[in-house]
């Protein structure tokens, strides 16, 4: 079943509690590394931020519940840059009721003879994933739902990254790509002003798309976009 944004993810809490901790972790060891080779004990370290020195320890230990406060207060007393970052590594567990509805509508559409997995993960680095996959046969077809698109050239380029994974793994596999969207005013503007750039890449007739879905035989017919409201 799609995710959606109600209630807590226990995904999203118990991976950041993960990420945390593995932070926390490699900080207090690069912490110590730092303060060993500079010659300052753990008490002047403490005392130059006004802490315990048991505060010292824990943040060596990895304690994920010091404050960014004394981790930076801690850093800049040993001379170095504390600096808080986040990486790109997959799709979000959050997703709204608009993007829950698209992926259901397409699942019901789908012959049952396309094997469908929801979130099927990316094969190569990071924890990407497609927001639908269906396989038959020697056809692989990469799904990428959005309820509305901001930057179309971003779209293209994730699209093509995925299905480069995909043919990297399963070969020989026929990987295709599609971009499932409704059929909005903005929508229909951004493809209207794009014109040669979707004839290139998304050549597959949105009702050949749709024909293909539902049918238990057959070829999928290529890239392409697959107009969809939410209503279907």
């Amino acid at each position: 079943m799609p995710r959606s944004s109600i209630g807590p993810s226990r995904t999203a809490i118990n991976e950041g509690d993960r990420q945390l901790r593995r932070t926390a972790t490699r900080f207090g060891d690069e912490l110590r590394e730092l303060r060993l080779r500079s010659g300052i004990s753990q008490a002047q370290t403490a005392r130059a931020v006004g802490v315990a020195r048991s505060v010292i320890c824990r943040l060596e230990q990895g304690d994920p519940n010091a404050s960014n406060r004394i981790r930076a207060r801690v850093a800049a007393a040993l001379g170095a840059d504390f600096r808080i970052a986040i990486y790109p590594q997959g799709s979000p567990v959050i997703y709204d009721r608009a993007h829950a509805r698209l992926v259901e509508a397409i699942l019901r559409r789908t012959h049952p003879s396309w094997h469908a997995i929801v979130e099927a993960p990316i094969p190569g680095p990071g924890r990407r994933s497609s927001d639908l996959r269906l396989a038959r046969g020697d056809d692989i077809v990469l799904i990428e739902v959005e309820t509305r698109i901001r930057a179309f050239e971003t779209i293209l380029r994730e699209l093509a990254d995925k299905r480069s994974g995909v043919e990297a793994a399963m070969q020989p596999a026929r990987v295709h790509v599609v971009l499932a969207i409704p059929p909005t005013r903005h929508h229909r503007a951004l493809v209207g002003a794009h014109p040669r750039i979707v004839a290139s890449a998304f050549p597959a007739p949105a009702a050949d798309l749709a024909g293909a879905l539902g049918s238990s035989f057959g070829p999928w017919p290529g890239d392409g976009i697959l107009w969809l409201a939410t209503a279907a």
